[in-house]
């Protein structure tokens, strides 16, 4: 089984955003300790609409330019430190603004697909031309920001053009539908990886990209009830993220849903979600699953979940399993379309 830990690095998007200090480097730090004892990589999918607005509004806010080298030199330090970089891209940053003091998040336009065909075609352009400068080995896969990977066929030709062979946004069963996220993929294939071309859903023979799911598991109403009480009652610091700014708020309907349904989760070593992180990684060996992805957010991440992390891990190893990245995908012929080899490192 291929195993990998994916962290999508990026900042919060509700009515604070937080600092990269308490967001990325300390929680990243943090990680690292835990990983370094077994000399573990992680991926991370680097938010880098983040960085284009940053490095933009340093132009006229000099003070941000030490921001934007703080968190490019960071990049830089995890990708020479053994750690795989990949892409991310929020593009609700592109109507948000700084202020000098601050950033005003505007989410109207948080999914790729509420943006124009052309503004589809920038974006990533821009995305990926801003995180590969930075970095020694390009990137290759992408994950939409808050899994708002559909409608897909917009992306498919700009990811194409910029180098994109792999996307990791579906988990099987998965859905959400407020004011920011909207996704459904309950018709996703249970397999951990499959082929596809125009719908990362559908499972195509020789299609031209790869799906590599994060794994997924059926959880009970309990669990999410679990959760609340967790958070209303945690005391000091075990249960308090390591990040200071505000998540967007998933909607009522969404949330009546998790409470009252059982409904598909994201195998996360977020907080009390990672709780089910061994549960999730057994899961997918019983089922004997090619593939086992795991993700989860720098700033997400709490004194519990690093326990949880750490104690996972050191299992992994003791088994003689290990963590690896992900392979980047032999290039296309020119007009025409191959199925993907295996795209995790053996």
């Amino acid at each position: 089984m291929h195993i990998a830990l994916t962290l999508d690095y990026e900042l919060f998007f509700g009515r604070q955003t937080g600092t990269p200090d308490a967001c990325l480097f300390k929680p990243c730090d943090a990680l690292i300790r835990i990983l370094d004892a077994f000399s573990a990589p992680a991926v991370f999918f680097v938010d880098a609409s983040y960085l284009v607005r940053l490095r933009e509004f340093a132009e006229k806010f000099p003070h941000l330019e030490q921001e934007y080298l703080s968190v490019v030199s960071h990049i830089r330090e995890l990708e020479a430190h053994g750690h795989q970089i990949q892409l991310h891209i929020h593009p609700h940053w592109f109507d948000s603004w700084h202020d000098g003091h601050q950033w005003h998040t505007v989410i109207d336009r948080y999914r790729l697909s509420q943006w124009s065909d052309q503004d589809i075609v920038t974006i990533v352009a821009r995305c990926t031309r801003e995180l590969n400068q930075h970095l020694k080995q390009k990137v290759f896969a992408f994950r939409a920001g808050g899994w708002c990977i559909q409608p897909f066929a917009p992306l498919a030709q700009p990811l194409i053009d910029n180098g994109i062979g792999i996307d990791s946004s579906v988990y099987h069963g998965g859905g959400a539908s407020s004011q920011a996220h909207d996704f459904d993929f309950r018709s996703a294939p249970s397999a951990a990886c499959w082929n596809f071309d125009r719908d990362p859903c559908q499972a195509v023979d020789r299609g031209p990209f790869t799906e590599v799911a994060i794994s997924s598991l059926r959880v009970s109403p309990l669990f999410y009830w679990r959760f609340a009480l967790n958070r209303l009652l945690a005391r000091g610091q075990r249960h308090r993220p390591l990040g200071d700014g505000y998540a967007v708020a998933n909607s009522r309907a969404d949330l009546l849903h998790l409470l009252t349904h059982y409904s598909h989760m994201a195998v996360s070593v977020d907080g009390f979600k990672a709780s089910l992180l061994r549960h999730g990684f057994n899961n997918a060996r019983r089922k004997q699953l090619e593939c086992f992805i795991a993700m989860g957010h720098p700033k997400s991440l709490t004194p519990y979940s690093l326990e949880q992390l750490h104690r996972w891990v050191h299992e992994l190893y003791d088994k003689g399993l290990y963590l690896s990245g992900y392979r980047r995908p032999a290039p296309l012929p020119a007009n025409t379309t191959q199925a993907r080899s295996k795209v995790v490192h053996e």
